[in-house]
């Protein structure tokens, strides 16, 4: 990439090297250990181990499922509105790809009596070497350890919180205490049974950003100092159990929303309130995040797709965690192969669904094709202040600053592309990330870009800038255009100079031949009221082009 294209950034380092995680070389050791194998075994030696698969294949260990949402707590500001959706959609998931058993809680009906109850139930069930999948979708919370026990070093138990919860009183009964789930997690444990343990919830923390959304629910919940009742004390699992970690367990994946300093957000996902790990989570089940397509998911697949689908749908103000990350491509769920995927909405359908102004006129946006206006600030993905110049996006926060009528519609038109773009980076996502972090880089600070897993040759890679205004950074050479970027890392680091700051969206699209086409359409956007057009067109490139896409978002400027 040329220093002298992106005007308003200074570019320091530009490499690309074969990638060196860890965790993947130790896959690519494994894999190129086994073909080497093969290629020395006899006739009958290999058409033995193929029997062998073949027979294995035959007898794919049994998928079991305890989902549970809660949506409806006492009182109604508690309320979340996605939770309810998360376990729903898990639960189908599960039943698409076989499950032989799936076990749906929700609401009223999610009782601690009935949770323990059905997961004691599928252990009894469960044999050796098959998988239980348990979900959480709801509010989480902290409180004291029972004295003596000194089992976190700050002190606190993280819990769950299901519908009839109340700090005081026999509500305080329908709680989960994180002791409580790794004393049932380590029955199965003790079985040989696989668990994938997904919290879709948090405890504490912050935002990665200030986000200021009217109506923008967390997925942590304040009722209050919890009184700890003495029947709880009574049945509590023994101190052993409180020195224990995810590293205690075996067969135990645990999956959780977001870092422990970090809160979870509920987003709109599809038109409906979503938790955004569950929702990727359900689509991972579904075969999205099996990229060899055997017909399993190991941990590293989960980890491979988890994390870029969630950054995407988020504004990366959440990263996925699964824990511990183990060095094996052991397969935790064994997928259906009869299973289709239901078809998402067409590209062109796709609506920035809503849009509100503070007292602006907005006969700007009213006539583009790709928005949708509504009154009520709650409801709004971007809210533009005219006094300020300023426009929020729910999730994300700032994303410009001195927005005029006539910027406005170039910066609609990237966010209404943005939501084309996410939902197509489902299928095939890249791990497009910051490892500095996914705070809000200030004038004169260094930001450095990362990205790997490109499973097809050829990179086109351009900028969406606050503004709207496409910048176009690869290919521009011959070298750049013929290299082939498959199992490379791409590395690259700038700081950050001149404005407009605000959310820039670099996004990375890999394909299997050159886009002269799209290069062209690209270069020719020089202006933010040629970026209207941009919607459609891409919308329109993307219908019969295999692809893998990435989209990393980086946010600049002063503040929060």
């Amino acid at each position: 990439m040329d220093s002298d294209i992106h005007l308003r950034f200074t570019w320091e380092e530009i490499y690309h090297a074969p990638n060196t995680n860890k965790a993947e070389r130790a896959h690519d050791v494994i894999a190129k250990t086994s073909s080497k194998a093969l290629r020395f075994c006899s006739f009958f030696l290999l058409a033995f181990i193929c029997a062998l698969a073949s027979v294995s294949s035959a007898q794919a260990k049994a998928v079991y499922g305890l989902v549970v949402g809660v949506d409806d707590y006492v009182g109604t500001k508690q309320d979340l509105k996605g939770a309810v959706n998360d376990a729903n959609d898990i639960a189908q998931a599960l039943r698409r790809i076989g499950a032989s058993r799936v076990i749906a809680l929700t609401d009223g009906k999610a009782t601690k009596k009935a949770i323990q109850s059905g997961w004691f139930s599928l252990i009894g069930q469960a044999q050796k070497g098959d998988t239980i999948i348990f979900s959480y979708a709801g509010h989480g919370s902290q409180e004291p350890e029972p004295a003596g026990r000194k089992g976190e070093a700050d002190g606190k138990n993280e819990n769950f919180l299901l519908a009839g919860f109340t700090p005081k009183g026999p509500g305080r009964a329908q709680r989960i205490v994180d002791d409580e789930i790794f004393q049932w997690l380590k029955a199965a444990d003790d079985k040989g049974v696989q668990v994938i343990f997904v919290a879709d919830s948090c405890h504490s923390g912050s935002m990665n950003r200030q986000a200021k959304a009217p109506g923008l629910r967390y997925r942590k919940a304040d009722f209050g100092k919890i009184e700890f009742d003495q029947d709880l004390l009574a049945n509590f699992p023994p101190p052993a159990i409180a020195k224990m970690n995810e590293t205690s367990l075996k067969n135990v994946t645990f999956i959780a929303a977001t870092q422990e300093d970090k809160l979870t957000p509920e987003v709109e996902i599809d038109g409906r309130p979503r938790g955004a790990l569950s929702w990727a989570f359900a689509r991972a089940l579904e075969g999205a995040a099996d990229q060899n397509k055997d017909g399993e998911l190991t941990q590293v697949e989960l980890v491979r797709y988890l994390v870029p689908a969630v950054h995407q749908q988020v504004e990366a103000q959440q990263t996925p965690e699964v824990r511990p990350l183990r060095p094996r491509s052991q397969a935790l769920v064994t997928l259906d192969s009869k299973v289709k995927i239901a078809a998402r909405a067409p590209a062109s359908k796709i609506k920035l669904a809503m849009l509100e102004a503070e007292g602006s006129d907005l006969s700007a946006v009213a006539g583009l094709d790709f928005v949708r206006l509504v009154s009520d600030p709650k409801q709004a993905e971007l809210i533009w202040n005219t006094k300020t110049g300023e426009v929020q996006h729910k999730i994300g926060g700032k994303i410009a600053t001195r927005v005029t009528p006539r910027i406005i519609k170039s910066l609609v038109a990237k966010w209404a592309l943005m939501k084309i773009l996410r939902q197509s980076a489902m299928a095939a996502p890249i791990d497009f990330a910051l490892p500095g972090g996914n705070h809000r880089y200030a004038p004169g600070t260094k930001v450095t870009l990362q990205m790997k897993g490109a499973k097809l040759p050829h990179l086109t890679l351009f900028n969406l800038a606050p503004n709207g205004r496409v910048e176009f950074f690869i290919p521009t050479r011959a070298d750049e255009q013929n290299k082939d970027w498959r199992g490379q890392l791409y590395k690259e680091q700038f700081t950050v100079k001149n404005p407009p700051y605000g959310a820039e969206h670099v996004v990375a699209l890999f394909t299997k031949d050159v886009q002269v086409g799209l290069h062209s359409v690209l270069k020719q956007m020089k202006t933010e009221d040629q970026t209207v057009k941009l919607p459609a067109l891409i919308a329109e490139f993307l219908k019969g082009v295999d692809y893998q896409l990435g989209i990393a978002g980086i946010y600049t400027g002063k503040g929060g």
